[in-house]
């Protein structure tokens, strides 16, 4: 959402296309089909490729339908990148929430970034796995790129298919983009996080690309980052980048990005454990969510690490907070955190769970921790649960917190459970709304 105009990206497949598949083995049968499947494609009308889509009002009534792209709107890289029309729609909050633009290029996408004039959409590239047949899977993953498509989104009534481009390597989220002074900044690793090849020696890049006549160009690029390791935060701020890299320990390496022709890694903080979310906390501070570990990279729980970046050659981490065997879901979903600035209040949901086998009784916590962490130390001003009382039983296990938010002077926390209030400065808990009525 930029203003009052909101994007909708949508990933559809074609429709009513018959294929075939050989039906027997056999050189025959696999031409067969081949044929087959060539008339189908030859056959195929716009109506085949471009999605459908129905506009109903609040009761359901049918209000428009039809195909959702003009012909002259509906877009092919020019290396095939997949069967899918990836569509960017365009609604206007002041306009009765009408489609007033829609956008589509035939390609794949699942990350989605946008700066305030532009949208970027990248996956990994498509591949034809049948050139590997007679292959390894280390020489596969050497491949492997991700692809990534530039939308002009600076008009609020309409969206604008602009340039593709494509990078070494896999990302992680849309944390790994960031647009700025024209730039895009990129951050991948050689091999995804399902894959680690026994003689594989990973490593990361930042890459910084420009948007030159449809293409987005590689214009400078710093790699060597966490070799055998993959990225598990990324967070850009303006002219500098911080990545997180871990296998079994974390390096925290911070690089200059002034000159985007010529990134350079300046700083590197090697300590146990992982950030999987990193987050500006003013005062030159970083403040780092994810997990405590073991030297061999074995996870012991969530912790909250502050660093100080102040001096990009050589970060430190100045506090850190832990929690054993506990899990926040801030590691996997950025929504899930928040910090307020005002206060300097930062709200943590964490999942705790043990076991202890001496006395075979379990135990934990579920909900959120309020902290505030300045140079002097990170300190736990409280705690939130939406765990319901339960008279003469010790119960610890309740809803997951998935969300808080600041109105006021109070702190709200959402649980499928419901609604808690709580004071912002004490944390102590006032009104609880239950969706279940009780």
């Amino acid at each position: 959402m930029v203003g009052d105009s909101v994007r909708v990206v949508v990933s559809s497949m074609p429709t009513g296309l018959k294929f075939q598949y050989p039906e027997t083995s056999g050189l025959k049968a696999e031409r067969d089909a081949t044929e087959h499947n060539r008339r189908v494609v030859m056959d195929s009308t716009i109506d085949n490729w471009v999605p459908y889509y129905v506009l109903e009002d609040g009761s359901g009534r049918v209000i428009r339908e039809g195909a959702l792209l003009d012909c002259t709107n509906a877009h092919h890289p020019e290396e095939f990148s997949g069967l899918e029309m990836l569509t960017v729609l365009t609604v206007d909050l002041d306009n009765s929430l009408n489609i007033d633009d829609a956008v589509g290029v035939m390609a794949a996408g699942n990350i989605v970034y946008s700066s305030t004039d532009a949208m970027y959409i990248a996956s990994a590239a498509w591949q034809n796995w049948q050139l590997f047949e007679d292959a390894d899977a280390e020489e596969a993953m050497e491949e492997y790129t991700t692809d990534i498509h530039k939308f002009d989104i600076s008009d609020p009534t309409r969206t604008k298919y602009v340039a593709t481009g494509r990078v070494t390597g896999f990302m992680l989220s849309q944390w790994s983009m960031s647009e700025y002074d024209g730039h895009l900044r990129v951050a991948t690793t050689s091999s995804p996080d399902w894959w680690w090849g026994a003689e594989r020696q990973s490593e990361s890049f930042v890459t910084v690309l420009e948007e030159q006549e449809g293409e987005l160009l590689e214009v400078g690029k710093v790699g060597g980052l966490g070799k055998g390791e993959r990225i598990y935060s990324v967070r850009f701020i303006d002219e500098i980048g911080y990545v997180v890299t871990f296998r079994q320990t974390d390096p925290l390496y911070t690089i200059d990005l002034s000159d985007p022709t010529s990134p350079e890694v300046v700083g590197e903080l090697k300590i146990l454990g992982y950030s999987a979310y990193l987050h500006p906390v003013g005062d030159g501070l970083l403040l780092g969510v994810g997990q405590d570990a073991t030297e061999e990279g074995r996870t012991l729980g969530t912790q909250v690490s502050l660093f100080d970046v102040s001096d990009l050659a050589n970060p430190e981490r100045i506090h850190n907070y832990t929690l054993d065997d506990g899990y926040s879901s801030v590691e996997y979903d950025h929504r899930a955190f928040l910090h307020w600035p005002q206060t300097g209040l930062t709200v943590i949901p964490v999942q705790v769970w043990s076991w202890d086998e001496e006395s075979e009784t379990e135990s934990g916590f579920s909900g959120a921790i309020a902290i505030e962490a300045t140079r002097d130390g990170i300190e736990e001003i409280g705690r939130i649960t939406h765990t319901p009382e339960k008279e003469g039983e010790e119960y610890w296990w309740g809803p997951g917190i998935e969300r808080s938010l600041v109105i006021g002077d109070s702190l709200y926390t959402y649980s499928y459970e419901g609604i808690l209030e709580s004071d912002l400065d004490t944390i102590e808990p006032g009104t609880f709304v239950s969706f279940w009525g009780s």
